[in-house]
């Protein structure tokens, strides 16, 4: 059986990129890896699993796009070609406990809402927008594993932004304080302050509220 450290640098790397809205050359950005093991067979989350590769190259076109550097018909072409990998992404076959697969899916859910929203900015009400909301809320919700909620803030984070129902939001908000309580994760309050900006904008009917890349 492979093991499952618990090293939360994609988290670190999540909070220090994409949080903190920094540029990212994309062409020194590796396509997904085959969810190849180290040599001891040691799953590290979200480092050789695929997920840091594929968070790179969605961030990476995301902040291209929002600052002018890659027209349209460029965002649509990169998109669809990120969709179509993560459609076949698949997690490492042995996993060292049932909750990992729904923190999978957590991410699956939270990276392909977060795409949509790249191609269909103003979309974010859309029923396939909130059908994947909730998709990832049902998935957070399956995991009680005290060490793998730190994992929980990037897909808290990115369907937070998306999220228009109260209920989602008391789930997010709820999840994000049970980690704030029960784990040593600085990071919760930095992502719960964007998330809850966001929210005040789509109350306040403001475009695009989703958006924390200015």
């Amino acid at each position: 059986m492979s093991v499952l450290i618990m090293d939360y640098t994609l988290l670190d790397l999540f909070t220090s990129l994409v949080i903190s809205a920094t540029a990212i050359d994309s062409h020194n950005q590796p396509h997904p890896d085959s969810c190849a093991l180290s040599n001891s067979g040691t799953i590290l989350f979200g480092m050789n699993d695929g997920l840091r590769d594929m968070i790179k190259r969605i961030y990476s076109l995301h902040y291209r796009s929002r600052t002018g550097k890659v027209n349209n018909s460029t965002t649509i072409t990169e998109a669809v070609g990120i969709w179509q990998d993560l459609a076949t992404w698949q997690p490492p076959d042995a996993l060292p406990g049932d909750q990992y697969p729904e923190l999978y899916d957590s991410y699956t859910s939270a990276l392909f809402t977060w795409l949509y929203l790249i191609l269909h900015p103003e979309s974010m009400c859309d029923e396939k927008v909130q059908s994947m909301v909730e998709k990832g809320v049902l998935a957070m919700s399956a995991i009680t594993v005290l060490e793998l909620l730190p994992f929980l803030l990037i897909p808290l984070f990115i369907l937070g932004l998306a999220s228009v129902q109260d209920e989602h939001r008391d789930f997010i908000g709820g999840l994000l304080d049970h980690i704030e309580e029960h784990t040593a994760c600085d990071e919760v309050e930095v992502y719960r302050t964007i998330v809850e900006r966001s929210w005040e904008s789509q109350d306040q009917g403001l475009p695009r509220s989703w958006e924390w890349i200015q």
